[in-house]
């Protein structure tokens, strides 16, 4: 499952690719598009999940750059995670 869960509502799915989203969209009724991910499988809850209700994990608003497009790519051996 993909779609939105009760606090985290999907504005769109930036990456969808072998069981692992990432999205933008609104945590609990904030104004500002935050980024979150999943797990997720067909006719599955996929992870993270609570109580038997999939979630989505919220990625640190302000203090985090993760070089998305550069890490898809096969010829870079690492993905760079930055704290401010």
């Amino acid at each position: 499952m993909i779609e939105s869960t009760s606090k985290f509502k999907v504005h769109d799915v930036v990456y969808n690719k072998g069981g692992f989203a990432i999205a933008r969209g609104y945590w609990d009724g904030e104004e500002n598009l935050r980024l979150a991910c999943r797990w997720h499988e067909d006719g599955g809850l996929g992870y993270p999940q609570t109580f038997g209700k999939p979630q989505w994990m919220m990625f640190p608003e302000d203090d985090l750059s993760v070089e998305i497009i550069s890490s898809l790519d096969p010829s870079q051996s690492k993905v760079e995670v930055t704290f401010k």
